[in-house]
């Protein structure tokens, strides 16, 4: 899954060959649609997942000397079905391990600085602190609804185009501070989408 994801985001990056990447300082908004792979782990046992997530950004851009940015941006990605399994194919909502079984919404702050390639390309570097609810085990049969907290880093290629700034982004987020928190675990989610910003 992760060598796929890393393949569709070069690909995506190589084909932003057509327009300008000079996006203007000002605030920004848009809208995300994506795939999710999730992981979570515990000392009992792993679960794993994967949904469609989408979702919207709204952020703040500066321009800097030489055609550099920098900007704050947050992120809220809804997950279609983000539902967890064993890896026997096995539902996680069941009593066998306290990992995380259903992640419902995932939200990150972040900052971004921004290198121009060339008149038609623009790498994003982002990196902040990400939050995610969804559903976790709390103890032999309970089922809690549950928030973790942990940090996010991503990459992302964006250009101008006809109806906005299109952008490719491949991120990864690492949270263990849960709560309730009787069991430790962590979440993982890698996320690949597709963002229309204006």
């Amino acid at each position: 899954m992760n060598t796929k994801i890393c393949a569709a985001v070069a690909l995506s990056a190589s084909l932003l060959g057509a327009g300008a990447a000079s996006a203007e300082q000002g605030f920004y908004f848009g809208g995300s649609l994506g795939a999710s792979s999730l992981q979570s782990e515990s000392f009992f046992g792993t679960t794993t997942g994967g949904s469609i997530a989408y979702g919207a950004v709204v952020g703040y851009r500066f321009e800097l000397q030489n055609g550099w940015s920098a900007g704050l941006e947050g992120t809220f990605d809804f997950l279609k079905n983000g539902e967890m399994d064993y890896s026997d194919g096995q539902p996680a909502c069941t009593s066998r391990s306290p990992d995380w079984c259903d992640v419902d919404n995932i939200a990150r702050i972040r900052g971004v600085v921004g290198v121009p390639v060339n008149d038609n390309l623009e790498i994003l570097a982002m990196g902040g602190f990400a939050t995610a609810t969804g559903l976790a085990e709390d103890g032999p049969t309970t089922f809690a609804d549950s928030r973790a907290k942990g940090f996010t880093v991503g990459l992302a290629a964006q250009t101008e185009t006809g109806f906005g700034t299109t952008r490719f982004e491949l991120s990864y987020d690492k949270m263990s501070n849960v709560t309730p928190n009787s069991y430790d675990k962590t979440l993982e989610v890698i996320s690949l989408k597709t963002s229309i910003l204006f």
